[in-house]
Parts: C-alpha cells; structure tokens; sequence
C-alpha cells in the first residue's frame, strides 16, 4: 500500500516537471520571436509607437518630432531609429533619449521611445552683481519663465553674462550656473548666476608690429583710451646690458641708435603714464585701433590695415596687447588737375584747396578741404556762398607713379539755385516772426551755405530752442532752380528763477529772489489767451530782482529789453530802473540810511564792419543819492545828510 502511494506520488512529479517543460519552451519561443537578429537586417512595419517617461510634453507631438509614423517601414538595424534619437536630441526637449521595441507580431514592430524630460525655469537671480548691471543683464539674456532649460541655453548665459563684463575690463570674470528645485511649480528650476567679476585688468604693454616708418611711441599715442600701466625698467635694463655685456661685439659692432630706434627703445622701458588710466575697455580698444588706420592714413599710408590682433593675459591682474599691422608703401601727392570747373579758373581753385605736390598723401585732409574745412574756406563752400546748390567735386585717383599719385577733380558745378520758401515749423512758444528777423536765408535770394550756418548760429544764441535740435534742411527742387529751406526748431524753457534765503539772527531774513522772463511779450499781457503761463513770443526779457540782508540792505530792480525795436532792424532798447538803501547798524551806530535810486536807458546796434558780430552799445544813467546822516561803507561823497545827482554816459564796443 505505502509502495503503491510513493509510485503513485512519483509519477505524478515526473508529469509536472514534463508539463511544466513543454510551457517553458513555448514561453520561449514566444520570446525569441521578439528578438531582433543585429547580424541580419531585416525590414519591418511600425505596427504602434507610445512613449514613456514624460509627464508634461504632449506624447504626439514628441512622435511627430522623431519623423516616425505608424505604417512606415523601417530596417532594424538601419538608419531610421538613430536619425529619430537625433532629431529629438536637436529640439534640445529632453534630457535623455531611447527607442526600443516592445514586441514582434506577423512582421510588424511595436516601438517604445523612452524619454527624460528637461526641467523649465521658473525664474532667475543674479549674485555679486549691481542694480545697473542687473538691468544691462536682464535685457541681455534671453531667458524667459517656463522656457526648457537646454544645455545650449544654459552656455550661452554664461558666455553672454561673461562677455558683458569682459567688455567692461573685468577679464578675469567668472561665472557659476547654478540650479536648484521650485518647491512651487513641478518639474521647474531657479536659477543662481553667480558672478565673480575679480578686477578690472590693466594693460601691461601694447606691442605694434608691422609699423617700420612711424614709431611705437607715436603709435601708441593716437590710442586715446588704451594706455599702458605705468612703467620704469630703463635702469634695470642698463644694468642688466652692463652685466652681460661682451666687449669683443661692443668695440667691433655698430647699432642703429637713429631717433626712431632710440624712441622705441625709451617707449618700451620708460612709460610715465601718470594721469591716464590703463584699465582695459573691449569698446574704446575697438576705437582705437580705427584711430590707429585713421593716423596711418593721414602719414601717407593709404594702404595700411590691421592685420590681426591678440589680447593675452601676461599676469593675473594684467593682459598684454599684440597689433600686427602692414602699413604698406608711403605715399605723397604728385599733380592734382581740375576738369568741368567754369565758374572758377584751375589756379583759384587749387589756391582754395592749398595741397602742394610732395604733400603727404592724407585723402581725410583732402575731403576735409573740399567740402567742410573748419579752418578756411573749401571748395564745396566757394560755391554754394555763390548759389551753386547742385555742386559736386569727385576725387579720383589718375595715376600712381612710384610713391606718388595724381588725382583729378571732377566737378560739377550746375545752375545756382534760388530760395522759394522758408518754412519754420516746432515754434510753439515763439512767434513766428521773431525767428524770420534773426534769419539770413530769405525768399528770391541765391542759396548760400554760410548763410544757413550763421542762421544756425543765431538760432542756437537765443536760448528759445534745443542747439542739438535744429535742424535746418534744404529741400532742392532741379526742375525750377529752386530751393525751400525747412527749419526744425524743438522749443526749450528759457526762463530763470533765482531763490536764495535764510535767517540772519538780529538782522532778520537775508536772501534773493529773482525771475527773468527771456521770451516774453508786452503787447501779449492784455490778451490771456496767449499767456503760457504769463504772456511769451517776442522775444523781450523782463527782469525782475529784489535782495534783502535783514533791515541793514535792500535792493530792487526792474529791467525791461526789447532785442528789435520797431522790428526791422537789430537795434536793442534797454530800460531798467533799481532802488536800494543801506541803514545804519543802529548797535554801533546812530540811525542814518543811503538810498540810491537809479534809471538806465540803452540802445545797442549790430555792426557789419569790422564783421557782423560787433555790436556798438550806449547807455544814459541818471542816479540819486540821498543821505541821512550816513559816513560810513559806501558812501564816498562828502557830506553825510543830502541828496546828489549822476549823469552818466557809457559807450561800448563788443564781440
């Protein structure tokens, strides 16, 4: 019985280890059927794509991305799948990025894209950083709330914030990303840009290579902004060529000592640069070398050009510059000729220019003296004082023999052009009429440019208008010979009010109160509709001034101008009337007073000779004096209680 039972147990294991057997191989034959043979490639239908590991990007669009759609047939291996990880990596969207295959049925693959997201930035902050700099950062960078933080976003920070303090001389800057959680939004980051600006670096020395006709130290000079560190080695180095000095090549060799090479040699040990700072600016270092070609040019060296440039540190707390330049060959003017000019003859033309054969070639020079030479006349000028609106002068290069160049100066001159209209517009507080009495440039008459810079001139003297504002623009019209003059004046306040004052202890309230009405108009103060707040336009001044040192000295005035009396001709009109008194200090002295009172006519006239900047002024003053018993500070007369009069006549010359 029992041996029957252990058969019976027996064969019942030996039929479950067999059936388990046969499930365990179908199990993995179902696997294998889901393995990919890399050895082979074999093509398959994308039966299905999901995607995994992302909670906040839309899981369609991440597939459109990858360029995969389900009924695409793809070779595994092949390129398909890497190009879909590529174009996903490119979108900089996350973090990581994996494909692989889910399952195998009748020839169709199942993908699975496993991705991990990029956190997004919720803000930013800076440390080690200013309120000004903060400002200039934040409209810098380009990092927006919720933007995916990518590797390339988070470099371009960094580069931008160091590049910006780069330019301001701090070359040693070092910045420090970093991120940490938002407990507020999911998946989200704030970021700390720490900054360590260190300080500014200062330029240790400045090496020109290339420049063998101009020295060193004239080089260096036209860089107005990058300057070198103060420096004095010359004695070292005189020692230190004494030292090793070898006597054999000291008595059998000779050295170029000319006033080139010895300038270089000073430059290089001997830099006293006591008042100008060496820090260094990426902004003026750009300007400068433009200065640097600019002053080449101007010696003659038409062809030079900065060959390459090169910061380098030379210590922690100092760069070095190297300037690699070819100057190219020196040139100099040889004939200028002059052709379609009639109005002026060859000889009085090249008399205005003043360039002579042999001068060194400097075309800035040449340009300044053909159209605005701030020193003299030029040639531009010549003919538009004539009416010559339409004139032009073309330089061009003819010939070049050697080191010298002739050049021709091709004009034309065109007809002269006649004024049609004067148009004022921005006046909005000034009369129309005061600007036109000040102007030169008037209807029916020829076009002059000195004209319009002399209107320009008087304009800016009135003190109604903004000087960087007017602007004065010819509108040539070819077709009549005509021009219209467009003047563009931008209103500024040009009144003045003085206020002073305190408390002079025993002698009371001491101070000044003063206003001054530059634009104002008389004929105005019945009509309030042209008050702006008081009445303004035509160009008067009225002044009025009181002063007060407690009860010992008040003074009044009253002044009234009129710049154009009878409004044709520049002839100025001057009333003006004071009253003071001066009091006794009664703590030392007996009560007494001096009173003046005083009432000045002027009338003033511009001049046109010796020029028309002279100005012939005269000026008709009656004074009272009166005294009560007063002998002392201003009085000069001889008596102490009285009256006197003054009669006086001033006549005087300006410009």
């Amino acid at each position: 019985m029992s041996k029957f039972r252990r058969d019976g147990i027996s064969r019942a294991r030996v039929v479950l280890l067999f059936v388990m057997l046969i499930f365990s191989l179908v199990v993995q034959a179902q696997n294998d059927s889901n393995l990919i043979d890399y050895q082979n490639i074999k093509e398959y239908e994308i039966g299905g794509i999901r995607i995994e590991g992302t909670k906040y990007l839309f899981g369609d669009a991440l597939i459109s991305l990858t360029g995969l759609k389900v009924g695409d047939r793809i070779k595994i291996p092949g390129d398909a799948i890497s190009q879909a990880i590529k174009k996903l990596w490119k979108h900089g969207l996350v973090a990581d990025a994996s494909i692989y295959n889910e399952k195998i049925e009748d020839g169709k693959i199942f993908l699975v894209i496993l991705l991990k997201e990029r956190p997004r930035m919720s803000k930013f902050e800076f440390t080690g950083v200013n309120k000004v700099q903060t400002t200039d950062l934040n409209e810098a960078l380009t990092l927006n709330r919720g933007k995916v933080l990518t590797d390339a976003i988070l470099k371009n920070t960094e580069k931008t914030v160091k590049s910006y303090f780069v330019e301001k001389g701090y070359f040693n800057t070092e910045v420090v990303i970093r991120q940490s959680p938002d407990t507020i939004l999911t998946n989200h980051v704030k970021l700390e840009i720490k900054v360590n600006k260190k300080a500014k670096v200062k330029v240790d020395r400045i090496n020109i290579i290339g420049a063998g006709l101009i020295t060193q130290q004239k080089m260096k000079g036209k860089m107005k902004n990058t300057k070198e560190r103060v420096r004095l080695s010359l004695f070292d180095d005189i020692l230190g060529r004494i030292f090793h000095l070898n006597v054999k090549s000291f008595i059998t060799e000779s050295k170029d000592m000319s006033d080139g090479t010895l300038n270089d040699y000073l430059s290089k040990h001997v830099n006293l640069n006591l008042f100008k700072t060496s820090k260094f600016l990426a902004a003026d270092f750009k300007e400068d070398k433009l200065s640097l070609i600019t002053y080449m040019n101007s010696q003659g060296f038409r062809d030079a050009v900065m060959v390459s440039d090169s910061i380098y540190k030379s210590a922690e707390s100092s760069i070095s510059i190297d300037i690699n330049i070819n100057e190219g060959r020196k040139y100099f003017f040889r004939d200028i000729s002059w052709s379609g000019n009639y109005v002026y003859s060859d000889e009085q033309l090249s008399n205005v220019l003043a360039i002579k054969r042999g001068d060194i070639y400097d075309i800035e020079e040449l340009n300044t003296r053909l159209s605005m030479n701030p020193q003299g006349t030029d040639i531009t000028g010549l003919y538009m004082d004539d009416g010559y609106l339409f004139f032009n002068v073309r330089p061009v290069e003819v010939g070049i023999v050697g080191d010298s160049i002739d050049i021709e100066m091709r004009i034309y001159e065109g007809a002269q052009a006649t004024i049609s209209n004067v148009i004022i517009s921005g006046n909005d507080r000034t009369n129309e009429h005061v600007i036109r009495r000040e102007l030169r440039t008037l209807p029916g008459q020829k076009f002059s440019r000195s004209n319009i810079i002399r209107d320009q001139q008087q304009l800016s003297q009135l003190g109604y208008f903004d000087p960087e504002q007017i602007n004065i623009v010819p509108v040539p019209n070819p077709s009549d010979n005509t021009v219209d003059i467009k003047y563009e004046l931008v209103e500024k306040p040009s009144d003045q009010i003085e206020l002073s004052g305190g408390w002079g202890g025993i002698y009371g309230f001491v101070g000044t109160v003063g206003l001054t009405f530059n634009n104002f108009s008389l004929k105005n103060i019945p009509h309030f509709d042209k008050w702006r707040p008081l009445p303004v336009g035509d160009g008067q001044k009225l002044s009025l001034r009181a002063q007060a040192n407690g009860r010992i000295f008040q003074s009044y005035t009253l002044m009234f101008s009129e710049p154009w009396l009878g409004g044709k001709k520049p002839t100025s009109f001057t009333v003006s009337i004071n009253s003071s008194i001066q009091n006794n200090d009664t703590r030392f002295q007996a009560p007494g007073s001096f009173k003046v009172h005083s009432a000045t006519v002027g009338l003033g006239k511009r001049l046109k000779w010796p020029d028309n900047y002279f100005t012939l002024s005269t000026s008709l003053t009656y004074k009272i004096y009166q005294l009560n018993n007063y002998a002392y500070g201003s009085n000069t007369l001889e008596f102490t209680t009285g009256d006197a009069n003054t009669l006086l006549l001033t006549l005087a010359l300006a410009r």
